[in-house]
């Protein structure tokens, strides 16, 4: 049976932690059992770890209660530690809900978190996002928690030789395709790769990762993907977001109609964020093997084997030209996936 001392050993092995390093944790749980195997599999390997403990339920708190001259400035010391960090390390849990927010408040502390994000994004550091389950995204996904570990362990600890062949099967099938298409419902959108480079997720952060931009890896691992021409999307996308359908149609690279029940609150998180929001930032495919169907979170679901997804906002850390404020991945639910008219995915389901 899979612990979270497996999970944590995995996850610190494949952020390639070095003896000596400041390894900075993101804690966004609050279990404190997974924070402890963590820290403890930090310092087993010869590293310090610098907790940021920022549950949902502390951050709501911190909003609420903080002046909001410290929150314009809560990157004051922060920006100095992250001068000093060598990798991070993110555990994700549940999330803020932005609409408890107090919206000033959190103009603010959202300001001071992309002076971070950017100044870790110049440095390119090693990232490493593991998926953690607590009782509030169980409850979001309709599970308990126990059937929800049960679900995720696995997938994340399965061996990066696994990942590796089946990322090299797509990669054999995809390297040479100049242009991709996703079908949605129907509804198709063309995207052009040029010659932009394939990047690939195995749960593992090496140099060769850094030298192409990889650097940035989940658990659960595996998935291809790779950024696209910006001004070259044209078409049609159904997807969801905050489990609301919408229809985005893309003109000359840019998102100009957004229609379905969830319009609204999709062009509100356009409205949300500055630069290049509403250009796609990469395109790719799911293939981790332990996991077999979609539950609703966004990190599990574009990694289960045969899932299409794209990004929205910010891609320049993978070797894109989108600026901004937003990264976002959308999961599409029974998507095709042609590569030069190759099915790579059809309906949901791998074909290579």
């Amino acid at each position: 049976m899979t612990t979270w001392r497996d999970v944590a050993e995995h996850a610190i092995r494949g952020l390639g932690v070095r003896p000596g390093e400041l390894i900075q944790v993101r804690e966004h749980t609050g279990r404190l059992d997974v924070i402890l195997e963590m820290l403890l599999a930090i310092e087993r390997a010869g590293a310090t770890p610098l907790l940021e403990l920022t549950p949902p339920t502390y951050i709501k708190r911190l909003l609420d209660e903080a002046p909001l001259s410290y929150l314009l400035n809560w990157d004051e010391h922060r920006i100095r530690w992250m001068e000093e960090v060598d990798r991070v390390l993110v555990l994700q849990g549940a999330g803020v809900d932005a609409n408890d927010l107090d919206p000033d408040a959190l103009d603010a502390w959202s300001s001071a978190v992309q002076r971070l994000t950017a100044l870790e994004e110049e440095r390119h550091l090693p990232y490493m996002l593991v998926a953690v389950p607590t009782e509030e995204r169980a409850q979001r996904v309709g599970m308990s928690l126990r059937d929800l570990e049960a679900y995720i362990l696995p997938a994340l600890v399965v061996p990066v030789e696994t990942l590796r062949e089946r990322i090299q099967a797509v990669l054999n099938a995809v390297y040479q395709a100049q242009t991709l298409t996703i079908i949605t419902d129907g509804h198709e959108l063309y995207l052009h790769r040029g010659r932009r480079r394939w990047l690939t997720d195995d749960g593992y952060v090496d140099e060769e990762d850094r030298i192409t931009g990889a650097i940035t890896s989940n658990l659960p691992a595996g998935s291809v993907y790779t950024t696209v021409i910006e001004t070259a999307t044209t078409g049609t996308l159904r997807a969801r977001y905050n489990r609301l359908p919408v229809l985005l149609t893309f003109k000359e690279g840019t998102i100009t109609e957004v229609e379905g029940a969830g319009a609204d609150t999709f062009l509100a998180l356009l409205e949300r964020h500055t630069g290049d929001c509403r250009r796609v930032g990469h395109v790719g495919v799911g293939l981790n093997p332990a996991l077999d169907h979609p539950i609703q979170w966004t990190v599990i679901d574009e990694h289960v084997a045969g899932a299409v997804f794209i990004s929205l906002g910010e891609n320049r850390y993978m070797g894109g030209q989108n600026a901004s404020s937003l990264n976002i991945d959308l999961p599409l639910e029974r998507a095709t996936l042609l590569a030069d008219q190759t099915p790579i995915v059809r309906e949901g389901r791998l074909v290579v």
